[in-house]
């Protein structure tokens, strides 16, 4: 009985689907330090400011890990971003990105920001990692609103 688990875990593991159960660790912490969000279209746009590219020089510090990606909300707690990874190579990452406005103690209503990005992320071995959005999105992730 043992040599067919063994068996059984190696086809599985040969076939990447246990492999693609869960976004590599590397992967999703390197999305959170590099990517630069100057790079496609997304909510910091309007209030872009001089030098300042990744989620921590906007203040999304809190961070969540799941499965496959992580959520990052801004240190006001009025705006959250996220990803999922969909896919990852040793250069470029298949990514959904969600882009949301939330509801801070206080306010009344929350606001209507809310976007789906389908992304292709380039990883530069400097550490800045450029995303370009893909206008026909992925099976899972179509970007909302259609055009960004």
């Amino acid at each position: 009985m043992g040599l067919k688990v063994l068996a059984l875990l190696s086809a599985v593991v040969a076939s990447g689907s246990l492999l693609d159960a869960r976004a590599p660790t590397d992967e999703t912490d390197g999305l959170i330090k590099n990517l630069d969000l100057t790079t496609f279209p997304n909510s910091v746009g309007p209030r872009r400011m001089q030098g300042k590219t990744t989620l921590a020089d906007y203040g999304f510090v809190e961070v969540e890990k799941t499965v496959k990606g992580a959520n990052v909300v801004r240190d006001d707690q009025g705006w959250m971003m996220g990803f999922t990874i969909i896919s990852a190579g040793p250069k470029v990452l298949r990514v959904c990105f969600y882009d949301k406005g939330l509801k801070k103690p206080g306010d009344a209503l929350a606001p209507s920001y809310n976007s789906t990005t389908a992304l292709l992320v380039s990883k530069k071995p400097l550490g800045r990692w450029t995303a370009k959005q893909v206008p026909a999105g992925f099976l899972k992730c179509l970007n909302d609103p259609a055009t960004a």
